[in-house]
């Protein structure tokens, strides 16, 4: 783990154990990246970007009032949304980056930043922000209901269609209802909850910033199971079959069982906060070195591993993106903005924003 992130980690864990308040602290942060037909979205600072995917040309440049750092997300009918520090949400159509003409909205109701980013439905965006609130909104950015948790909310929700599950920096965890926003329940586990869970068969999958995997029964909040990692968990897990992946901070990354069975493990070169993507039975990760890993999924190989291209090369926070043949890197502190891999690990262009 480098001495970046280590003051990172430190500096938040001393907020949530001094302060026990998580509202209006700034995090650090990454470049938030999303890609899809043909375009990659990307947030940093006060702008978003759109470039194209082929080739790595800049589209379009939308400039927010303050930071936005959370990745965008697209809608089904269109709407690319994001997250800002002025605590505004923003509807951006994703062709032009104009805020301007049908359906494209701000929602203005939050009173703190936008850390992590919305969870979309076919009919509802759950955006989690740091006032301590979800926010329920229809596609035309009305609320439809709110729920106040006991701190800040950083990370994405997930749904099983009728419930949303998300944990809190106060160390709570909560299931409400999808349409209603009525609390299911909610428990009290180690500490923050800085990552999405997973949902499957009944079952809730989240892991905790002390460093824990659980298992919780979605209708009651139960643990099933817990298992340690060897250092703080900031994402995950992934869910590919019925395998969890997930990376620490020290460069453990782990396979799970559904069951609580530790399938494989490996210590990589560098501490890992980004979310592992998975892509062609691989499991693609970066680390706080600068490094990129691609691993098989049942962690036998190391199919490669390169280091992010640059003349300086920055560290990986932002999990990988795949976009159709390209794996897309957004290094902090690099002399590069955006990186597109191919399945070699070769690099098929840069982008790097115009000024």
């Amino acid at each position: 783990m480098n001495k970046k992130l280590f003051v990172t980690i430190f500096v938040f864990a001393a907020v949530l154990l001094l302060t026990g308040c998580a509202k209006g602290q700034m995090p650090s942060s990454w470049t938030g990246v999303t890609a899809s037909e043909g375009f990659v979205y990307l947030a940093n600072a006060t702008n978003v970007y759109a470039v194209n995917v082929d080739t790595g040309a800049q589209v379009w440049k939308y400039q927010v009032k303050a930071s936005a750092y959370a990745a965008p997300r697209l809608t089904g009918d269109g709407q690319l949304i994001i997250g800002g520090y002025d605590h505004v949400l923003y509807s951006l159509n994703p062709q032009s980056g104009l805020a301007s003409g049908l359906g494209m909205w701000p929602f203005k109701g939050a009173h703190d930043r936008y850390i992590g980013s919305p969870l979309v439905t076919s009919d509802t965006i759950y955006a989690p922000n740091a006032d301590y609130n979800l926010y329920a909104l229809d596609l035309q950015g009305q609320l439809k209901w709110n729920f106040k948790a006991d701190q800040a909310l950083w990370a994405t929700p997930a749904t099983d269609d009728n419930n949303v599950y998300f944990g809190s920096l106060g160390g709570k965890f909560y299931s409400l209802n999808a349409a209603t926003g009525a609390k299911n329940w909610d428990i009290k586990v180690d500490t923050a909850v800085l990552s999405t869970p997973v949902v499957k068969d009944g079952v809730v999958y989240v892991t905790t910033f002390t460093g824990n995997l659980l298992a919780l029964e979605s209708a009651t909040g139960k643990t099933i199971w817990s298992k340690p990692a060897a250092d703080r968990i900031w994402s995950g897990p992934v869910l590919e079959g019925d395998l969890l992946y997930f990376g620490d901070i020290s460069g453990g990354l782990y396979a799970y069982d559904l069951k609580g069975n530790l399938v494989w493990q490996q210590k990589l070169n560098g501490g890992i906060v980004g979310l592992p993507a998975i892509n062609n039975n691989t499991l693609i990760v970066g680390t706080d070195s600068g490094n990129i890993y691609v691993i098989s999924l049942d962690g036998k190989d190391i199919v490669w591993q390169a280091m992010v291209p640059g003349e300086t090369t920055g560290t990986v926070y932002a999990p990988p993106v795949v976009a159709g043949k390209l794996i897309l890197v957004a290094p902090t502190d690099g002399s590069n903005f955006l990186v597109a891999l191919d399945g070699d690990g070769l690099t098929k262009w840069v982008f790097n924003p115009s000024k």
